[in-house]
């Protein structure tokens, strides 16, 4: 259909798909087909990610604290003695408490999206109710031979109107029957197996001591319980039914009953009258609300094994009286699975529930670990694809929560810690990858980064602040993010835009930053120089001028002076050579002079030959063309270093630009004075 249509589709990840359209014309000849010159537009199509909602965020969040306790307890040596029914109900407390506070939002405000977080009460209510379903019938062991009981606990649980209504009936005391809904609730309450309460409402009634009642009340009260744990055999059991109900039968085909046809129906109900079911049928909301209460009646012994015949042969019944809701829906489908207990088609149906598969993730989890996760024969090749697809539901699970957008990459490395190797291995890679908005969440990624080992994921974090610190000016948090990376290009990076600053404006930025680097600094040389040039200043400032000598001649012979610094750090001897006491001797001035014409003299000259470049012929020597100030000071700023480069455009002049032969001379003229000074002071022979 899509080569007929002209769309074409690829999958990209398992929810993402891209798709094209092209022109079907092109098809017809390869060998005539045009060029085509026009854009191509791409789609990508993907599901909507609901658990960005706020309400749902916090059902994730909590629900990935019941999954991680469970892996815990699970590799742990108490491991047998784990309850998963407990957990079960853990993880369907957490649902019940989500649908409340989303039938709470939508009832208590007008919401303009009301109909989507109806949408999602519908999905979760699914999800609890298939849940619970397999809590009773699959998590819960001692359910096999005690199935009926706990599905009238089910349908209970998920139809509670005549549990509730006979409370409130109850408590008005004697003569409810006028109410209008009196005897609707006591057919409810038989139909879901509540024969005590009823007994209670029947009581009440204005005629309750009339013959039919009483009648009534004793097949109620004498109708045989099965009990697992009661002592009976089930032979001896239905023999008990079989004489109870013939008894009650006989009663009903006296017509004892038919002075009350409301009291009579509700007794042909408890014999198990199949008409009298079949008519009820029709007011039933769905399939499956009637079932448990006609096997109460009919099959209350019924075996896990038996449930899925009984089940059809109820479905077939159901539909064919064509209730008022007699369509089949998604969930109607599901329920049928877990009683005809075809795990595998239940966990294919349960992926397609728009949940991100955050249903089919956790109970395939829990499945697994108390050893119910059959999915065929149960040979030792099917155990292994029975862990690999527990595995890949934890992967892609885990991957959607780290790489969407609603802050859940917490909880999406819980889920890949277990997943997989490949599992471990995404974690360190979608750990770098997720945006980083501002430092309250860098701090978070750098801590679980390093919880796990992932020392380049913390230097990525690091780099990434760095140059968001820098596009903001913050240079200090610039310096202190470069030097957490531990990265040497980053720390000489932002180290050089702090020399620069100095040499363009006199002054260092961020000092308290710098003066607290400490032993940090050996991680670049260019720090190194930050850090030992501020100390140099600090000795002047604190006019200790015989250690800022000394400190200063250590820079000069250090090889680690950046090119452009030379202007600076050259001038910065001259008050030190001008003192009438010399605190630089002979030997050291000589180190000055040294390095004033082996390194800022050749400076000079070079850019004397740039500026009598800066007109030239062109072509045929007719044009010419001017070299613009910022084109020379691009060329007059160019390093060879590797660590010269830096994260950010150069400041707007150099000292090296404003440099000329007059600071050459005084230069020259202050080292020749301190020579002339220390030369008397060092050949003095003292007494």
């Amino acid at each position: 259909m899509g080569k007929r249509l002209g769309i074409t589709a690829h999958w990209i990840t398992e929810d993402k798909i891209s798709v094209t359209a092209y022109s079907n014309k092109l098809l017809q000849s390869l060998q005539n087909r045009p060029p085509n010159t026009s854009a191509v537009k791409v789609f990508h199509l993907t599901s909507n990610f609901i658990l960005d909602e706020p309400i749902l965020r916090s059902l994730v969040t909590e629900c990935s604290h019941v999954f991680l306790n469970l892996q815990l307890v699970r590799n742990s040596n108490v491991a047998g003695a784990i309850d998963y029914l407990k957990i079960s109900r853990t993880y369907r407390s957490a649902i019940r408490a989500c649908l409340e506070k989303l039938q709470n939002l939508i009832t208590s405000t007008e919401l303009p999206n009301a109909e989507q977080y109806q949408n999602y009460v519908t999905i979760f209510y699914s999800v609890e109710c298939i849940w619970h379903l397999v809590e009773i019938l699959i998590v819960n062991s001692n359910s096999v031979n005690a199935v009926v009981p706990n599905l009238l606990e089910w349908v209970r649980f998920h139809f509670p109107t005549a549990e509730r209504l006979a409370t409130e009936l109850l408590q008005q005391g004697r003569e409810i029957d006028s109410h209008d809904d009196y005897w609707p609730v006591v057919k409810g309450l038989i139909i879901q197996g509540q024969t005590n309460v009823a007994r209670a409402l029947l009581k009440l009634h204005t005629n309750s001591e009339s013959v039919c009642f009483e009648v009534a009340d004793q097949i109620l009260q004498t109708m045989p319980v099965y009990s697992v744990y009661g002592g009976l055999s089930i032979q001896k059991f239905k023999s008990q039914w079989q004489y109870w109900s013939a008894n009650a039968r006989s009663k009903v085909d006296a017509g004892i009953l038919m002075v009350e046809p409301e009291l009579e129906e509700i007794v042909k109900l408890v014999i198990g009258d199949r008409q009298t079911w079949t008519d009820q049928c029709q007011f039933a909301s769905c399939w499956y609300e009637y079932f448990p209460g006609y096997l109460f009646y009919t099959e209350s012994t019924c075996k896990y094994y038996e449930l899925g015949t009984y089940a059809n042969n109820w479905l077939s019944q159901w539909i064919s009286t064509g209730g008022t809701n007699p369509s089949y829906k998604y969930l109607d489908k599901i329920i049928l699975s877990v009683m005809e207990n075809n795990l595998p088609q239940v966990l294919h149906n349960i992926q397609n529930i728009c949940d991100n598969k955050w249903f089919v993730t956790h109970l395939v989890d829990l499945l697994y670990h108390c050893g119910q996760l059959t999915l065929s024969t149960g040979s030792a090749d099917e155990q292994d694809s029975e862990k690999l697809f527990r595995e890949s539901l934890l992967y892609d699970f885990g991957c959607l929560l780290m790489t969407h957008k609603a802050g859940l990459w917490e909880a999406g490395l819980d889920y890949l810690e277990f997943s997989s190797t490949e599992g471990l291995g995404a974690r360190e890679a979608l750990l770098a990858r997720i945006p980083i908005r501002n430092e309250k969440q860098a701090l978070k990624l750098i801590s679980a980064a390093k919880k796990n080992g992932f020392a380049s994921v913390e230097s990525e974090i690091c780099k990434v602040l760095v140059k968001k610190n820098l596009s903001n000016k913050l240079y200090g948090n610039a310096l202190e993010w470069a030097i957490r990376s531990r990265d040497s290009f980053y720390v000489s990076a932002v180290a050089n835009i702090f020399l620069e600053h100095y040499c363009n404006h006199g002054e260092i930025m961020c000092e308290d930053v710098i003066a607290n680097i400490g032993a940090k600094m050996f991680i670049s040389p260019r720090l190194i120089f930050l850090v030992k040039y501020y100390d140099f200043r600090q000795f002047y400032r604190e006019r200790s001028f015989a250690q800022a000598a000394e400190l200063l001649i250590n820079l000069l012979d250090s090889k680690i002076t950046p090119n452009y610094f030379w202007p600076s750090l050259l001038a910065d001897t001259i008050p030190l050579l001008e003192f009438k006491e010399p605190v630089i001797p002979t030997k050291e001035t000589y180190t000055i002079l040294h390095h004033l014409e082996w390194d800022l003299v050749p400076m000079i000259e070079k850019r004397k030959e740039q500026l009598k470049g800066t007109t030239r012929k062109v072509a045929n020597g007719i044009e010419k063309m001017e070299i613009t100030g910022d084109q020379m000071k691009t060329n007059e700023g160019v390093e060879t270093d590797s660590d010269q480069q830096a994260l950010i455009e150069k400041f707007s002049s150099n000292l090296l630009n404003n440099c000329t032969d007059d600071l050459v001379k005084l230069l020259r003229l202050a080292c020749a004075r301190n020579l002339a000074r220390a030369f008397i002071i060092e050949n003095t022979i003292a007494e």
